[in-house]
């Protein structure tokens, strides 16, 4: 007896068996199902939920500042503990925007106009616009790969800052909703500047307006888009001249060549960061001499007789 011969008769025997299989399914004639099953391979699967895009809630609070909208790191705080921003809105790129195949890059106009659309929101949240407090904001945008996936959000991130000179983003508890009504402790207002030994700016330290002081916030305007940024080194008598306007009709001043000799000027231009995101507006402050006595009382509506021309 041998086992050669063996594996012979039983591939005969499989390839009996599966010719019959395929005659029967081709006559039709399957055998029954086991017990329990119907045979139909499509009905018993449970259907897929439909993919969903990551979107940022509104009204939360953050403890570091954003720089892409990674649903990765997305981890939202309660406003009443400690954080550094708060969104106070998240709008939506539509029509031709959405329909971009790249995330929106900064200076675009189409990241100019959600910046614009943040500004908006912004000081309806605050009651004035972001500009007439110690407050920046950011525009924040979802990263590539969501956008491929198809977010279409952007976010806007306020903060409060310790200064609109040099000012750094400042830790907080609370939300900022109407941090610029009432008392508004953040709003801008009467300031003492501080020069170092080469007549530099160093420092400008809000103060009481019923205390001595040389400068004043009076407004900010909103800079055209052919400015480009670098032009406020080169550019700065134009900035200068809007800001006297503003300075006049805060200070009920005429508009005369008199203006320059009876007050200064002091501004501030957004950051680089803030400018590439859209922010084109340029805080404003009346300036006094030295030489001038100070203001015991805010300019609004001082006239000639507070502010007198000193030659």
């Amino acid at each position: 007896m041998t086992r050669r011969q063996t594996p012979a008769p039983v591939r005969a025997r499989l390839a009996a068996l599966l010719t019959a299989a395929v005659l029967s399914v081709v006559a039709g004639c399957a055998p029954p199902p086991l017990e329990g099953v119907d045979g139909d391979l499509a009905d018993g699967w449970a259907g897929f939920d439909t993919p969903t895009v990551f979107v940022p809630a509104n009204g939360v609070c953050h403890r570091s500042e954003a720089v892409s909208g990674s649903a990765q790191r997305y981890e939202p705080v309660d406003c009443d503990r400690l954080h550094r921003v708060e969104t106070v809105h998240v709008g939506t790129f539509t029509g031709a925007d959405a329909e971009l195949t790249i995330v929106p890059a900064p200076a675009t106009p189409t990241r100019v106009s959600a910046r614009a659309e943040c500004d908006t929101r912004s000081a309806e949240f605050l009651g004035q616009p972001l500009q007439h407090g110690r407050l920046t904001l950011r525009v924040v945008v979802p990263t590539q790969q969501a956008w491929n996936a198809g977010a279409r959000w952007f976010r806007c991130d306020l903060a409060e800052i310790s200064s609109v000179f040099l000012g750094q983003v400042v830790p907080r508890t609370g939300s900022l909703r109407g941090a610029l009504t009432g008392e508004a402790p953040l709003a801008l207002g009467c300031h003492e500047p501080i020069w170092d030994s080469s007549d530099y700016l160093e420092a400008i330290d809000p103060v009481a307006c019923s205390e001595p002081h040389y400068s004043e916030f009076v407004g900010a305007y909103a800079e055209s888009d052919a400015f480009d940024y670098d032009d406020f080194n080169v550019a700065d008598d134009v900035v200068h001249e809007r800001c006297l306007q503003l300075i006049a009709r805060y200070a009920a001043l005429p508009v005369d060549d008199d203006l320059p000799q009876r007050v200064g000027t002091l501004y501030f231009e957004p950051s680089r960061q803030e400018w590439v995101d859209g922010d084109r507006q340029v805080r404003c402050f009346l300036y006094l001499w030295d030489y001038y006595p100070p203001l015991t009382r805010s300019a609004r509506n001082g006239g000639p007789d507070l502010l007198p021309v000193v030659s």
